[in-house]
């Protein structure tokens, strides 16, 4: 992984991760909704940028619906990919890392690097799960992301 695109995702994690959840989802909603915008395809290739804000025409509810729903389809691909118990990547990725660059690296080995998930959303996403891997632990997050979509783990 280049060492100039992880300084960005890196910088991009560090500033992310200093807002709650909820702020979070709606960040996500934003920049997929930017990206309809002119000008967004290219903004949604990196990592941070001036995203485009259309709580005012489109309210904080329907950024909060479009960023829940990304979450779930990301999450479900990330989960695909650090789960997996045998993965090579998996303890490099994860061991011993803040938040913030586990957030970093996931989105670079991850959801970019495997899924082509565009960075700007990717960054996002894998911060909240940075949170919820560093307070429960990987298998426990896996455990319960498989409980939650009905399979056994």
């Amino acid at each position: 992984m280049p060492d100039s695109e992880y300084a960005a995702a890196l910088a991009a994690a560090q500033e992310l991760d200093q807002y709650d959840d909820d702020t979070l989802i709606r960040e996500l909603g934003k920049r997929v909704e930017d990206a309809k915008l002119p000008g967004g395809e290219q903004r949604k290739l990196v990592f941070q940028a001036d995203f485009v804000d259309t709580s005012a025409t489109q309210s904080l509810e329907f950024l909060e619906d479009v960023g829940r729903t990304w979450r779930r389809n990301l999450e479900k691909e990330l989960v695909e990919f650090v789960c997996p118990k045998n993965s090579v990547e998996r303890d490099k990725l994860l061991s011993g890392k803040s938040i913030p660059e586990m957030a970093a690296s996931l989105a670079m080995a991850g959801l970019i690097a495997v899924y082509a998930t565009p960075p700007a959303w990717a960054i996002v996403v894998t911060t909240l799960a940075a949170r919820k891997i560093v307070k429960a632990g990987i298998d426990a997050w896996c455990q319960v992301y498989r409980r939650r979509q009905g399979f056994t783990a």
